[in-house]
């Protein structure tokens, strides 16, 4: 059965679907009364077996078990999220899935998991104006545009051999695993294609062009430098180091 979201009091549930628009807008997936809540407030999207929270830069922020995030979070069962005043508990009763997590969990606790320091090449994509842009939209063209978006992001950062690390909202990250000449050349074309409307093959992006003469751009940030490779804290493999912070701080 699929994951949801469920009140504390299980007095509401929400089923998960694989893309979801959380917000107080009449035609968000699921939508809260809540004044606390933007229209367009984050997104819970599925890649696989996992299941991520990404804050869209709402007013007062997503939290995941009293922190906010910052990043996209892959959920774990039972995790606690807050938007606005609004609390809900993730439930994910794939019961397999649940005990290969706890299972990872336990083996995190006892065992330290390898994390190898590399020299990588990294690049940080962004929707400029996605905020000001989005505004125009209903809640259900906003998940539409930025499914399209993940969507153009895989079908050109995967073929050219980019693991892509998460999405973060209307961002994303990705790196290749060392910093060799092929390497950077497929991250430069990785970067020219993203940054080049045409390329994408979003109707959300052409509607908005076609009808309001709004161009929606991508800007990238590339770099390259070192950075530690693994699993950090949560069993999910993720490139963290300061050269990873310089790569968004340079899109940015």
């Amino acid at each position: 059965m699929a994951a949801s979201l469920k009140t504390p009091d299980l007095a509401e549930e929400f089923l998960l679907e694989d893309f979801n628009l959380i917000g107080r807008s009449q035609d968000a997936t699921i939508r809260l009364t809540d004044n606390g809540v933007s229209r367009q407030h984050a997104t819970i999207r599925r890649d696989g077996r996992l299941y991520w929270l990404a804050d869209l830069g709402s007013a007062n922020g997503s939290f995941v078990n009293e922190v906010a995030i910052s990043t996209a979070r892959a959920l774990r069962h039972g995790d606690r999220l807050q938007f606005g005043t609004s609390v809900f508990v993730f439930d994910n009763d794939d019961s397999d899935h649940t005990r290969d997590l706890s299972s990872q969990t336990q083996v995190l606790r006892t065992v330290a998991l390898p994390v190898k320091t590399v020299k990588a090449t990294l690049l940080v994509g962004d929707l400029r104006n996605f905020t000001q842009i989005s505004s125009q939209l209903t809640a259900e063209e906003v998940a539409a545009m930025l499914r399209e978006w993940y969507a153009d992001c895989e079908a050109i950062l995967k073929p050219r051999g980019a693991i892509i690390d998460k999405f973060i909202g209307d961002g994303v990250f990705a790196y290749w695993p060392s910093n060799d000449e092929e390497s950077r050349a497929r991250a430069t074309e990785a970067a020219r294609l993203l940054s080049m409307p045409e390329t994408s093959i979003s109707p959300t992006r052409k509607w908005l062009r076609d009808n309001l003469g709004t161009e929606v751009y991508c800007h990238v940030g590339l770099n390259v430098g070192e950075v530690a490779l693994g699993a950090m804290g949560r069993g999910v493999n993720t490139a963290v180091g300061e050269a990873v912070n310089v790569t968004f701080r340079i899109e940015s």
